[in-house]
């Protein structure tokens, strides 16, 4: 700052004074880049200190404990074992495990499958039925921050503190996430949308040219890219429809789904340059075996009398019976009484014949036919004793002693456990991948490409793909590119993508140039907020071409432009006649027109060799 003696006329009393004027212009403040805006179901949504409740706010967190304290735990699911039948020509499809017959006879099949269920709903899925919490989680876990999460509702579908009595879960609604991303809207300071339950709508309104049409998940995706590209200050992260589908977990199913997607994307083309896809689905490690108990595998009715119908034949395996001394009788031993008394109070079956009191005989072993999925499965009846000690628990220390004791007495029951952990691990890439582009933004700048970049907590990608199978996805024809997320030796998952789904143009081909702008276009945007209703003069149009010049020389200093000098690198301008009119002055129009040569990544590296010999 300079400062400057002066004497003016209308000084009427004598004296010396000061009159400072500003060395330097404006400076222009870039705004944050990686502030996501979540947008799902919670447990809850209330605040911690005066316990209002927070359904369809925006609420500022930057921690996995902010998110906690304001929407609670992640959803409870429950899971089943089912047996897995043999096909019609005979073959015996995947299945998780082994294990002997279910109703102690031989009579049924021997492989079984386990997989996640919501207690109100018979038909299976493979994953939790919310991923929010999921993708918080992994989203600090890939190095997140700030961010804003909208609540549209809890797992059972009221905007109450706690769960409603009697709760029946609910499930994902299209209309729903769309009215939470409708409060997104206007939410200022977001500069991405990542809606990880919108994968979830699945259901196939029609199927054209064996394409499967999903209506409800195109509503939503539709309305996060237009929005983006409306507000123009934030991308939307999107997944693929079915992802957690498991019979997406294939090259051949995976393509059918990207089919899906551009028919899900197609309403919103003209904003395509701010939308992002990944795929495929991810195996996390955010749960273990600890992580579930017992009771996640009361999913159903039928699923209770299996897992206690395995683990009772399982139990007798280990602590095998023996006849009485005069051959008429099985007589168990006390072990496997213990055992399968424990067995029977963490899976109840309805209608178990009344304990009778010691040597504790058995009176009957099931049998029935080979079942089916919809038939009641056959029990295995065996007497035991009755006392308190086998009732079953009540309280979480209970739970947590009793399933302690069936996983060391059982080990079948800590590979059950074992396998639903893993599914219930499958998330969408959502969560993660802003908290990449968070991490990356840190690191390495905006203008950087958020890619070939280890994914942490992740085990693998759910759909393996070749350097050939990637290229469909990464150069398709209609330009609408999915960035794939790879399996590579020694490194783990690496995101191998970085293209905005406006593949095709030559200007917003990369994430990086899409979301450079942004950051450009929003910092000089917010300052030259202080310039409205300024005189359009001379002395504005100066003072505003010097300070975005200021900000974008630092900029190019910093390694956000291309170009071996400033000049090279961007340009400004503003005033009569280079950038407006007489006539828009005169409207009140004040044009500054801004160039930047932006920076794209080295996608394709091509190393060229020539052989060449001596003396030649």
């Amino acid at each position: 700052m300079s400062a400057t003696v002066a004497l003016k006329k209308d000084r009427k009393t004598p004296g010396v004074y000061v009159t400072e004027f500003p060395a330097f212009p404006s400076s222009i403040v870039g705004v944050a880049t990686a502030v996501p805006i979540f947008v799902g179901y919670t447990r809850t949504a209330v605040d911690p200190s005066s316990k209002k409740q927070l359904y369809m706010q925006p609420v500022a967190i930057s921690s996995m404990s902010d998110f906690e304290s304001y929407f609670g735990l992640g959803f409870d699911a429950q899971g089943v074992v089912e047996p897995v039948l043999a096909a019609t020509d005979g073959t015996i499809p995947s299945y998780d495990l082994e294990a002997p017959s279910s109703d102690g006879a031989g009579s049924s099949d021997p492989n079984y499958f386990v997989i996640g269920t919501t207690p109100s709903d018979t038909s299976f899925k493979m994953v939790p039925t919310f991923n929010l919490y999921a993708a918080m989680e992994l989203f600090y876990a890939n190095g997140g921050g700030d961010c804003f999460v909208i609540s549209v509702a809890n797992y059972w579908g009221t905007t109450t503190v706690s769960p409603p009595p009697n709760p029946t879960v609910t499930t994902v609604s299209a209309e729903v996430l769309q009215n939470g991303l409708n409060v997104a809207h206007d939410v200022r300071g977001g500069t991405m949308l990542v809606v990880p339950d919108a994968c979830l709508l699945t259901t196939v309104s029609e199927v054209v040219n064996n394409v499967n049409i999903y209506s409800d998940y195109s509503k939503v995706v539709v309305q996060m890219i237009e929005q983006a590209g409306e507000l123009q200050d934030r991308v939307a992260i999107l997944d693929l429809p079915a992802a957690l589908d498991p019979a997406t977990w294939s090259p051949t199913g995976m393509s059918a789904e990207a089919e899906s997607f551009y028919n899900a994307i197609a309403p919103a083309a003209n904003f395509f340059s701010y939308g992002v896809a990944y795929g495929p689905a991810l195996e996390s490690s955010r749960l273990a075996i600890g992580d579930v108990s017992y009771q996640n595998l009361c999913g159903t009715p039928n699923a209770i009398v299996y897992a206690n119908n395995l683990l009772t034949t399982s139990a007798l395996a280990l602590y095998p019976s023996a006849l009485s001394a005069d051959g008429k009788t099985t007589v168990y031993p006390p072990a496997f009484i213990n055992v399968a008394a424990r067995i029977a109070a963490a899976f109840p079956v309805a209608g178990s014949p009344t304990p009778l009191p010691a040597p504790y005989t058995s009176t009957s072993l099931g049998q029935v036919d080979n079942p089916t999925k919809d038939a009641t499965p056959a029990k295995l009846v065996v007497s035991l004793p009755n006392t308190d000690a086998y009732k079953t628990p009540t309280t979480a220390d209970q739970m947590t002693a009793l399933d302690q004791y069936l996983l060391n007495a059982v080990p079948l029951l800590s590979n059950l456990q074992q396998i639903l952990a893993s599914k219930l691990n499958v998330v969408p890439p959502s969560g993660i991948m802003a908290g990449i582009w968070t991490q990356n933004d840190v690191n390495k700048g905006v203008w950087n490409a958020p890619a070939n970049v280890t994914l942490n907590e992740v085990i693998t990608p759910m759909v393996v793909l070749t350097d050939e199978q990637q290229g469909d996805y990464n150069v398709p024809l209609n330009g609408n590119a999915i960035d794939i997320l790879r399996a590579m030796p020694e490194r783990g998952t690496v995101v191998w993508g970085a293209r905005t789904l406006d593949g095709n143009s030559l200007d917003y081909r990369y994430v990086q140039v899409r979301r450079t702008l942004i950051y450009i276009e929003q910092s000089i945007k917010q300052a030259l907020q202080q310039f409205v209703f300024a005189p359009n003069d001379g002395g504005t149009w100066a003072t505003v071409t010097a300070a975005i010049s200021n900000f974008l020389t630092q900029f190019w200093q910093a390694g956000g432009l291309m170009g071996d000098k400033a000049s090279d690198a961007f340009t400004v301008a503003c005033g009569v006649p280079t950038t407006m009119s007489g006539l828009d002055v005169l409207n009140g129009y004040m044009i500054v027109s801004v160039s930047v040569q932006l920076i794209h990544p080295a996608e394709f590296i091509e190393l060229t060799f020539t052989q060449t010999m001596q003396g030649v």
